[in-house]
Order: C-alpha cells, then sequence, then structure tokens
C-alpha cells in the first residue's frame, strides 16, 4: 500500500504533494511522485521539483519513490492503479472552476483507489496550515475521516468535523442524532491525543454560509466528502474560499 502524487514540475502539483506527504507522515505509508510524460512538461522543473519534495519528505520520516512513465496520462494513471495497491491518488486541479480541468478526467476514469483533489488558494499555507475542517453529509464516510485526520497528525493542527444535512431543514436530523453519528470518529481522536471538535449544522450547505464559517473561525484547509454534495456545488464554494481546499472522492461509498 501507498500514497501518490501526481507531479508535474508545476507549483500546484508541489503544493499538493505538501499535503500528501504530511498524509503519508500520520498514516506510515510510502509515498510515490508520479510524472507521466505526455511530452508537454518540463523535464528540467520536475526535476527540481521532486529535488525539493524529496528533501521534505525525508525531513519528515517519510519513504518515497519517483516514478516516471510516458504516454497517454489516462491510460497510464488505469494500468499503474491495477499494479499497485494505492491508498490515495493526490493531484491538483486549477484555481477555479471555470473550464475543465484534467482532474475532473481523472476523477472519472474509474480507478481503483481514493482521490483527493488539490485546489490551491493560498501556496503560503500549504506548508503552515493549522486548523483543518471536515466538512461531510449527515454520516461521515471513514475514508475521507482518515484523510482528514491524517493532515491533522502529519501536521500537529486542530481539526473540527462540520457534519450538516443535506437536505431542507424541514427534514434534517435532530442534533443528538448528529451528534451520536459523530461520537465513535470523536472518540477515535481522542484516544490519538488530537485536538479536536464537532460543529452540527441543521441547515443544508450554502458556498456563502460555509465560507463565512471558515473566514470567521480562521481555518487555512478544508476537506470535503465530494460524495455527498453535487459537483456544482463543490465547485461554487471552493471557487469562492479564499483558503485551500482537498475534494475528497471515496473510491467506493
Amino acid at each position: 500500500m501507498r500514497i501518490v502524487s501526481l507531479v508535474n514540475g508545476s507549483l500546484l502539483s508541489e503544493a499538493a504533494s505538501f499535503y500528501a506527504i504530511a498524509y503519508a507522515k500520520a498514516i506510515k505509508l510510502p509515498l510515490s511522485f508520479l510524472f507521466i510524460d505526455n511530452g508537454k512538461e518540463s523535464l528540467e522543473k520536475l526535476e527540481s521539483s521532486i529535488a525539493t519534495l524529496e528533501e521534505i519528505a525525508e525531513a519528515n520520516g517519510v519513504k518515497t519513490e519517483a516514478v516516471m512513465l510516458e504516454g497517454d496520462v489516462i491510460s497510464q494513471l488505469q494500468h499503474y492503479a491495477k499494479l499497485y495497491s494505492i491508498d490515495t491518488l493526490f493531484c491538483a486541479t486549477r484555481k477555479l472552476s471555470n473550464s475543465h480541468s484534467f482532474s475532473d478526467k481523472i476523477v472519472r476514469a474509474g480507478l481503483e483507489t481514493d482521490i483527493a483533489v488539490v485546489k490551491v488558494k493560498n501556496v503560503p499555507q500549504v506548508r503552515a496550515y493549522q486548523r483543518v475542517l471536515l466538512v461531510s453529509g449527515e454520516r461521515i464516510n471513514p475514508h475521507a475521516y482518515l484523510l482528514w485526520l491524517g493532515l491533522v497528525m502529519g501536521n500537529e493542527a486542530k481539526g473540527k468535523l462540520y457534519l450538516q444535512n443535506s437536505h431542507s431543514a424541514q427534514n434534517a436530523s435532530t442534533k443528538s442524532g448528529l451528534k451520536y453519528e459523530s461520537q465513535p470518529f470523536m472518540q477515535i481522536a481522542n484516544m490519538l491525543n488530537q485536538d479536536v471538535d464537532v460543529v452540527q449544522v441543521l441547515q443544508p450547505i450554502s458556498p456563502e454560509r460555509i465560507n463565512n464559517y471558515l473566514v470567521e473561525n480562521d481555518y487555512d484547509l478544508a476537506a470535503y466528502t465530494a460524495s455527498d454534495y453535487s459537483q456544482k456545488l463543490l465547485n461554487q464554494v471552493t471557487d469562492d474560499s479564499s483558503i485551500n481546499s482537498i475534494l475528497f472522492y471515496p473510491w467506493q461509498i
């Protein structure tokens, strides 16, 4: 089992790899920096970027390898995922969703792995994040929870679960029900001596509401369980946000 981060020498892929390093550190898995050469990227920038990432990973006690393949990116990814057991694939996406990103094709490729799509809005916050929010629906996906908890532990950050009902307020679950849902996950974090909390909301998600909450509470990273929301809504929320986001797509929902 390994973590994989797609790299191409760009600042965005480098930023996404920082989160992959923090996660790999927490769950004690090796990390592969995967580059698929389609003839469009600068190999000089790539080598410099990988050298920087390997240095950071080594300082954090994370074992790494650099893998270079050639050909169509999606086809090579599908082949690689079948050959190796991947815990999570990290990849970067553009700041705005007004045009199709290559990460969309990766999500739709049917890879047998969880996918963490990183949208970077604030580069300095990537390595200095201290407050991490997991935005979920009524039920917490255990794979999304593991990613969130790993990011919290990997950078000694503080974390909070943001549980909310995705339907109308009329059909919303009671707060006691949401508390019951979150209780075992909170206990796991407490057993690991992690500083985490939970907030329960009975209103449906909206870009304005969630982004106001992020700013008011000084968060610098938000992870979203993508299977709980429409892609249109996720795009609106993360496009309007001023902080870095991770859209987590579980392989098996």
